[in-house]
């Protein structure tokens, strides 16, 4: 069998199997079924500025889609390091297991988007702490993603270890345990 001959300029190919692929006529039926389901925001106009409202739920579903529910972000007292030696030290010093995208959020500040819980509460577990890099000491805080994160404010959220001394032993329960925790916050572990 000969090897097919190339096209002239103007030719259109003679394909012999007129009949569309199936992926082809999957991702065309995908494509359509997902914009079907896709509902757009109501655009409104203020002041003649188009604007578009979420609430915060809807932007926690975003949160969740992009990963962040489970982001971290690293503030450090200078702005020295740069994000690509970041990337390939952070996870390292923080014993991430799983992956992990580390990403500039601002002058100073690192967003750590992790895809497991486990390595999720072991950054949050160090409040405080120094990373070592060029022979220094680089200090950085800790704390979680939150959706009305803003770099030029500083946080009020922290991470605390609750202890509960002298708790009934029927109360240990995952439930019950969770359920006290969230007097303060949004339990992140129990250990």
């Amino acid at each position: 069998m000969s090897a097919p001959r190339p096209l002239v300029v103007g030719e259109t190919n003679a394909n012999p199997n007129q009949q569309t692929s199936f992926a082809t006529r999957l991702s065309t039926n995908q494509a359509t079924q997902n914009l079907k389901k896709l509902q757009l925001k109501q655009i409104h106009y203020v002041h003649g500025e188009p604007t578009i409202q979420f609430t915060k739920g809807e932007r926690q579903v975003f949160a969740q889609k992009e990963g962040l529910h489970q982001a971290v972000i690293i503030k450090f007292s200078s702005d020295t390091l740069e994000v690509k030696d970041l990337r390939t030290v952070l996870p390292k010093h923080l014993g991430i297991k799983g992956n992990c995208l580390v990403g500039l959020l601002a002058r100073r500040h690192i967003l750590l988007r992790i895809n497991q819980y486990e390595d999720y509460v072991v950054p949050l577990s160090k409040s405080i702490s120094f990373l070592p890099f060029h022979g220094q000491q680089h200090i950085y805080r800790v704390f979680s993603w939150i959706i009305d994160f803003n770099s030029r404010e500083e946080t009020s959220m922290a991470t605390v270890w609750i202890s509960l001394p002298r708790l009934s032993l029927d109360l240990f329960t995952k439930r019950s345990l969770l359920s006290m925790a969230s007097a303060v916050g949004r339990p992140i572990t129990i250990d």
